[in-house]
């Protein structure tokens, strides 16, 4: 609003020439009132990077995928510790079988399986323990997930930012190509140095366009995280997160060990396997089967003895041979074996979870000091030289080349610094992904506030 009014001023009825470098002058302090002291993060207010995670843990597709498996594997432990259905077996004779009591017409039985002491409760276990697994892993794609729309979040904030900070620069090219312009009407400046200040403008408005262009894609890939239609509307955070750790770096190594899900879950299956030896073991052992049957006998043909037409019933009892007890040992051997290399992999993802972390907060050190650099050093002194410049330029003190390297200077930095807060919140989520907990409190500064200080690392 201010940039407009300022360049607005340029339109009005023509400026006396003795009078044009005065107001200029003016014109110029008012540009730089709204591109150097107006906070960058004014805008209209978007959604919140709560309300996301939360449509996000609603409707992502990769999520409800992990839930469907986790609830498959809860309702197949109800499946397993359970008896076999018994069988019912009926006969009938088409030839009669004749005995003293009279003819044997048909049979009826019922046979149940009674796997050894100990084998149901195993396989019931065993479900548990893998309904375990899914659930662990349930929560790594959960933390996964919010670690990408956080990341997304950050990424759609700081091309925001980036857009906006390039307009500003984008403006006070323009406005120093009037300057030029001017200066070259009246004969005291080159056109070479006017053309250059003309194609800066050019060169700038094409990364503007740049970074309009990848704001449908960075739109895009946040729709993707929170099971939305690409189409869908979202407008950009109005400014950028600013997190730091709340903790002591030397803490993340022993939290993440105790709340890491994909820990978590190694741990389960080690579980897992250790309740597979446990059922190899007990294959050793033999399954019973008891059985029941009736003959179905009708009354004798010939005399009249005291049975007849009695129908006689058989209880029974079998039991399978653990003959062949080599595949036996073979399979306790290949369980045992597989509890080691559970280990094995547990062992290998706690290194690679300590290098994790090491790598992600070697990241967050070098954006932090970056933005703190930028914003407490670099930025101010840019500004004013900006300033000073621009005065110079219009008195004629100053060249148009310098003044153009300053201003590429001042927008560089600002850009650097809104990317090193940006990698800096992105540090931070990945850290949470890996810690599995919440390591800070998200919350949205303007650049150029002052960070509180429990956002700050400890």
């Amino acid at each position: 609003m201010w940039c407009a009014a300022a360049m607005g001023l340029m339109t009005v009825s023509p400026i006396p020439l003795k009078n044009r470098s005065r107001s200029l002058m003016k014109i110029g302090l008012l540009v730089l009132a709204a591109l150097l002291l107006v906070p960058s993060g004014q805008g209209a207010a978007a959604a919140s990077l709560a309300h996301y995670i939360e449509e996000a843990l609603a409707h992502n597709d990769e999520l409800a995928g992990a839930r469907a498996a986790e609830l498959a594997a809860a309702h197949g432990v109800r499946k397993n510790g359970v008896l076999p259905d018994p069988v019912l077996a009926v006969q009938y004779y088409l030839q009669p079988v004749e005995t003293r009591t009279g003819p044997q017409e048909a049979a009826i039985g019922i046979n149940q399986q009674l796997p050894w002491p100990g084998k149901l409760a195993l396989a019931k276990e065993q479900a548990r323990r893998q309904q375990g697994v899914l659930a662990r892993r349930l929560e790594a794609v959960e933390l996964g997930v919010i670690r990408q729309v956080k990341e997304a979040y950050v990424e759609y904030g700081y091309n925001s930012a980036a857009r906006r900070i390039t307009r500003q620069g984008l403006e006070l090219l323009r406005y120093s190509e009037s300057v030029a312009l001017n200066r070259y009407s009246t004969g005291k400046l080159d056109l070479d140095k006017v053309l250059r200040l003309q194609v800066e403008v050019v060169l700038l408005e094409e990364r503007l366009q740049g970074l309009i262009d990848r704001q449908d894609v960075l739109r895009t890939r946040l729709n993707g995280l929170l099971g939305a239609p690409r189409q869908t509307k979202r407008q950009a955070p109005a400014t950028l997160p600013v997190v730091g750790l709340a903790m002591p770096e030397a803490e993340l190594y022993e939290l993440a060990r105790r709340k890491s899900p994909r820990l978590a879950e190694a741990d389960t299956v080690i579980a897992r396997e250790k309740v597979a030896v446990a059922q190899a073991e007990k294959d050793f052992w033999p399954d019973l089967t008891v059985s029941l049957k009736t003959i179905v006998t009708g009354s004798a043909e010939f005399g009249d003895p005291p049975d007849s037409g009695r129908d006689p019933v058989i209880a029974g009892l079998t039991l399978n041979i653990p003959l062949f007890r080599d595949k036996r040992h073979g399979a306790v051997a290949e369980q045992r074996h597989e509890v080691l290399a559970a280990r094995s992999r547990r062992a290998q993802l706690v290194q690679e979870l300590d290098g994790a972390i090491e790598q992600v907060l070697a990241k967050y050190r070098s954006s932090r000091r970056r933005h703190d650099f930028y914003e407490q050093s670099v930025l101010p002194k840019l500004r004013q030289e900006v300033e000073v410049g621009l005065q110079s330029f219009q008195d004629g003190s100053q060249g148009a080349l310098a003044l153009l390297a300053a201003e590429k200077e001042l927008l560089r930095f600002e850009l650097e610094q809104s990317r090193a807060r940006a990698d800096q919140a992105i540090a931070v989520a990945r850290l949470e992904e890996l810690a599995g907990v919440t390591l800070a409190q998200w919350q949205a500064v303007p650049l150029g506030e002052e960070v509180p200080a429990e956002h700050q690392l400890q």
